[in-house]
């Protein structure tokens, strides 16, 4: 793994994050009932979560080197509330995953600094698969 292909890497994860607080801001607008009440609130500071890991991600590709991209990927849209849910659900399960990894291709280089500032957003990452199972009813007892 090379700086170059962190910084690629880096990038696709900040255009996830583009998509994510779109979305979620989209979403918190589209919810509908009483049941969904303080889920909007939670989408809307779900996205401002979203925004915030952008900005670092911004400036930890061009402390790399690296020119931070203006791509956004897919967004998930729907009319179902549970629906958007789980499309925000699987978004966050996505972007967790691809911060895992990235984290340890940041060690591998040696990139302790950068690899903690993914640490940190992956585990706001968590904290939103948290809120959004429990928002849809998702259990884990056992």
């Amino acid at each position: 793994m090379t700086i170059d292909q962190i910084i690629n890497l880096l990038n696709l994860d900040l255009s996830w994050e583009y998509a994510a607080m779109i979305q979620y801001i989209q979403h918190a607008s589209l919810l509908t009932g009483p049941e969904y009440f303080a889920i909007i609130d939670e989408e809307l500071q779900h996205a401002q979560d979203e925004h915030e890991h952008a900005v670092r991600l911004t400036d930890k590709i061009q402390y790399l080197g690296g020119f931070p991209t203006v791509n956004v990927q897919e967004i998930k849209t729907s009319l179902s509330n549970v629906e958007m849910l789980r499309q925000d659900l699987q978004a966050e399960y996505d972007a967790l995953h691809r911060y895992l990894q990235r984290i340890e291709q940041l060690e591998a280089l040696k990139l302790y600094d950068v690899a903690q500032v993914i640490r940190e957003i992956a585990l706001v990452e968590q904290g939103h698969i948290i809120d959004l199972e429990k928002s849809l009813g998702i259990q884990k007892v056992r």
